[in-house]
C-alpha cells in the first residue's frame, strides 16, 4: 500500500520496503514508555517503541534500515529495523530448551543469541532433527516488533 498524500517527499514509501532511517534521538514520553525518533529521507520524523529493540544496539546518530511493516489508514508507519543477527527467510540452528510445553501440544522451546525463547510449532513435522548437541534448524519466518517467529527447517516436515 502506498499512501501518496502522506508521502510528499522525493522518497514514496511502500509496505514491505526498505529503506534507511537515522535515529535522531531516544525520548520517554507520558506514557512512560522510551521511542526512538527516527528522521527519514523526506526530514520527517517517526516514532518506534524501544522497549522491542533493546538487544538491538541502537543509538542516537545511527543511520538504520527500517522495513515499512505497515502504514495504517491515518498514514502513520510502522518500522521494523532489520535485525542485527538474523534475517527473514534463512535458516539457522537453535539451542532446544526443551522439547515440549505442558501446555502447548506440539512445541519445541528454543533459544536464540539474546537469550530470548520462542516456541516453535511443530504440529505436522513427522520427525524432527535434533542433534547431538540439541540443536535444531529453523527458518525465522518472520520478525516483528524484534520479536523471531520460527518454522522447522522443511526438510524435516
Amino acid at each position: 500500500m502506498q499512501n501518496p498524500g502522506y508521502n510528499s517527499g522525493s522518497i514514496i514509501f511502500s509496505e514491505g520496503e526498505w529503506f534507511p532511517f537515522r535515529i535522531h534521538k531516544l525520548v520517554q514520553l507520558k506514557d512512560d514508555a522510551w521511542y526512538y525518533i527516527l528522521q527519514d529521507g523526506n526530514g520527517l520524523k517517526h516514532f518506534m517503541p524501544a522497549e522491542y529493540y533493546k538487544t538491538y544496539g541502537l543509538k542516537p546518530g545511527d543511520e538504520i534500515s527500517c522495513k515499512i511493516d505497515r502504514i495504517n489508514c491515518t498514514g502513520r508507519i510502522f518500522l521494523e529495523p532489520r535485525h542485527p543477527i538474523y534475517k527473514e527467510g534463512e535458516s539457522y540452528y537453535f539451542d532446544i530448551i526443551k522439547d515440549s510445553n505442558p501446555d502447548i501440544e506440539d512445541v519445541l522451546m528454543v533459544t536464540e543469541n539474546s537469550g530470548n525463547i520462542i516456541e516453535v510449532p511443530v504440529i505436522g513435522i513427522k520427525k524432527v532433527d535434533i542433534n547431538d548437541e540439541k540443536r535444531v534448524r529453523c527458518i525465522v519466518k518472520c520478525i516483528t516488533k524484534g520479536r523471531i517467529i520460527l518454522e522447522i527447517s522443511p526438510e524435516f516436515a
